[in-house]
């Protein structure tokens, strides 16, 4: 698995890789987290500028990671989709066509509010897949109170599985000398949960300030962290 670095969940091992992605290899299944396409047409819509280049190089780097794992399940753990459809929606199921060896499911998440039809694209809003159960939210989140998850729910309601989640966004800051400091995307886990990365490129990184292992993304490498 060149650049990814391995973390071990229940018997089982999921690959990390720089761009955000996670790969199960016993069942040839890749998860990705919150690609938010269509968000800078949405923005540019209101008319905030923002570089079209953005959404190219975000369909580039889905290409690259589909073209990885040859007739692998893809797992979106929500927000694949920014709001309402634009031209860059259409990107997206253009290039599912270019993979018909693939499957894709989405686990809808709280952006995915007008979601386009494609019958290669299963939409559903959780899926257990082995030891995990794949969610966009993870139970107890709540951005308004800085709550990014409920540790005692999770362990009294989801006591069975191991949950994969997205919504977070989850970034780590290394600091070094001075006043420098290097904010980056982080993949999280502990022993209940892991929570991956924003894929798209078009989106931020938030420090969860909760005990766990993060695995930071800089410079095309995974360093592994607190």
């Amino acid at each position: 698995m060149l650049g990814a670095i391995a973390h071990s969940i229940v018997e089982h091992t999921l690959w990390l890789y720089p761009d955000g992605t996670a790969y199960w290899a016993e069942e040839n299944t890749l998860f990705i987290a919150d690609v938010h396409l269509g968000k800078s047409g949405h923005f540019r819509a209101f008319g905030i500028p923002t570089p079209k280049g953005i959404h190219t190089h975000a369909i580039r780097l889905l290409r690259n990671a589909f073209a990885r794992h040859d007739a692998a399940q893809i797992i979106f753990l929500g927000d694949l989709f920014h709001n309402l459809q634009n031209t860059e929606t259409q990107d997206l199921l253009d290039l599912i066509g270019e993979f018909p060896e693939h499957s894709f499911v989405l686990i809808k998440g709280n952006h995915d509010v007008d979601i386009p039809e494609h019958s290669a694209l299963e939409v559903v809003n959780q899926l257990a897949v082995g030891p995990f159960l794949c969610l966009h939210e993870p139970p107890g989140s709540n951005f308004d109170q800085n709550i990014p998850f409920d540790l005692d729910l999770i362990q009294s309601q989801y006591s069975n599985s191991f949950l994969l989640c997205g919504h977070l966004h989850p970034g780590a800051t290394l600091r070094g000398k001075g006043r420098g400091r290097i904010k980056m995307k982080a993949f999280f886990f502990n022993a209940r949960l892991g929570v991956l990365p924003a894929f798209g490129p078009f989106t931020g990184a938030h420090a969860l300030q909760m005990k766990g292992q993060y695995y930071g993304i800089a410079e095309g490498r995974i360093l592994p962290l607190f």
